[in-house]
């Protein structure tokens, strides 16, 4: 055989071999999260908390929201979370504007096989001050926007593959006892008929629910927007571009952006070191990413400021840190 029809024949066998190759990549199907819920559709957790009619729906210290999903298979999957869609946080002076200090309080969530929730099964979720405001009725405040999906991080070995996993999100927080100091979680409309599946308990006093009276009131018609959120192994990076500052004696101005799959959200952190950082602003729920901080709430002293993001895969990207000198005496 000649050199030239040597070559067409191996052209010919590796070339289909490597298309193939290629189609097959092609047709992977991509990493993508895996939610379940009650409703199914998540779009469709719309009532409540997004403003109007609000029906009472608060998350607070006498009203724990619970349902009932089946079992789960978690086989190929890396990560488990578990959350709830809220809104509407209140300030200080709710309904009016003079203090715009939000009404503090923590939120939480548990995951059971049981309809019983202890502190081995019990995840921090949020802080009000870190949820969409309330808009008010005749004044302006930062931070009102649609209700957001928050999401905790739970152990693969908490999800039941053989039996129900119970949800459940309550507040430990006095402040909140009514929908006019509460945050409020949203809802969808259920055709769902037959078994109960989800409940409202209104004698937790800031605790989880928990006893033979953990199901106090069954709820018909409508469902909480709790659910469970599982990730696959992916190798998805959130990066972030562009971070830079401008300063003066009375503020910080950052601005950066962010390249990634869904990005969720966004912020900026803190430190003295690099070593440990603190998230120092509220989350920012869609570009374009700009905060202005006010320099009388930070340290004097010299410090370092970072910018990250998260994606829907709960990944999560920095940028690189910028330098914040110490301000000069007399500022």
């Amino acid at each position: 055989m000649t050199l030239k029809p040597l070559l067409a024949a191996i052209c010919l066998l590796g070339g289909p071999a490597r298309l193939g190759a290629q189609e097959d990549k092609a047709q992977a199907k991509p990493p993508v999260p895996s939610y379940r819920s009650q409703a199914g559709d998540m779009s469709k957790y719309f009532l409540y908390a997004d403003g109007g009619f609000h029906a009472d729906w608060y998350v607070g210290f006498n009203n724990s929201w619970i349902v009932k999903l089946p079992p789960i298979d978690v086989s190929g999957f890396a990560k488990a979370y578990v959350g709830a869609r809220i809104g509407r946080s209140k300030i200080m002076s709710h309904p009016m504007g003079w203090d715009p200090n939000p009404i503090p309080g923590k939120i939480y969530m548990g995951v059971s096989r049981v309809p019983s929730f202890s502190g081995d099964n019990t995840f921090f979720l949020v802080e009000a001050e870190d949820i969409p405001r309330e808009p008010l009725p005749n004044d302006s405040i930062a931070g009102v926007a649609s209700a957001q999906w928050f999401w905790a991080s739970v152990p693969m070995t908490h999800i039941s593959s053989d039996g129900p996993n119970y949800l459940a999100v309550w507040s430990n927080s006095r402040y909140f006892t009514s929908a006019s100091s509460a945050p409020i979680i949203a809802a969808a409309l259920s055709d769902a008929s037959g078994e109960e599946s989800a409940w409202l308990n209104r004698s937790t006093k800031g605790a989880p629910p928990s006893g033979e009276n953990a199901l106090e009131t069954p709820l018909a018609g409508i469902k909480p927007a709790i659910a469970i959120k599982l990730v696959p192994p992916n190798e998805y990076k959130v990066l972030i571009r562009g971070f830079m500052a401008e300063m003066d004696s009375q503020k910080i101005s950052a601005s950066f952006s962010v390249i990634g799959e869904d990005t969720r959200a966004a912020w900026l952190e803190l430190s003295y070191d690099k070593f440990e950082w603190q998230r120092v602003t509220r989350y920012i729920f869609s570009p374009p990413y700009h905060v202005t901080l006010n320099r009388a709430d930070m340290s004097s002293d010299m410090f370092y400021l970072r910018a990250a993001a998260v994606d829907a895969l709960e990944n999560t990207g920095y940028s690189r840190e910028i330098l914040i000198p110490a301000l000069a005496a007399g500022n």
